[in-house]
């Protein structure tokens, strides 16, 4: 058989914040080297990650702390080395004690990589001098 191993996976190595207020979050990253899975494609579980912590800011925007209490993710095309990727999460609801955020990621051409859906708890309200950290 084969060796086998396991690569890290790196998320977020390189990034920009343009946009983030009441509700809303993009942010855009490029698709490197410890991004990537087997195959030379952008990694699931990579792209998962971007989802995940995007959603996290989303409810950050909104005064308020929370953990991913259940999600849903599909995969729609390949990201590819070297693409340039807006994360766009939007909340669609904003309960007392969840928020639903949905996620897409976009390359450079426009083009729908993965979408997602998230249901955050609510931990409380976010203190003034908390730091984000991605």
């Amino acid at each position: 058989m084969k060796d086998i191993h396991f690569d890290a996976i790196s998320a977020f190595e390189n990034y920009e914040i343009k946009e983030m207020r009441d509700g809303r979050v993009v942010v855009t990253t490029k698709v490197v080297d410890s991004s990537l899975n087997y195959y030379g494609n952008a990694h699931g579980g990579y792209l998962f990650t971007l989802c995940d912590q995007i959603s996290g800011l989303v409810v950050v925007s909104q005064g308020v702390d929370g953990v991913t209490l259940q999600s849903s993710i599909n995969y729609l095309k390949a990201g590819k080395l070297g693409d340039i990727l807006t994360i766009t999460g939007v909340c669609v609801h904003s309960g007392r004690t969840t928020r639903v955020v949905d996620v897409e990621i976009h390359n450079q051409d426009g083009v729908n990589v993965c979408k997602a859906t998230f249901t955050m708890f609510v931990t409380g309200e976010r203190l003034e001098n908390a730091q984000v950290r991605i």
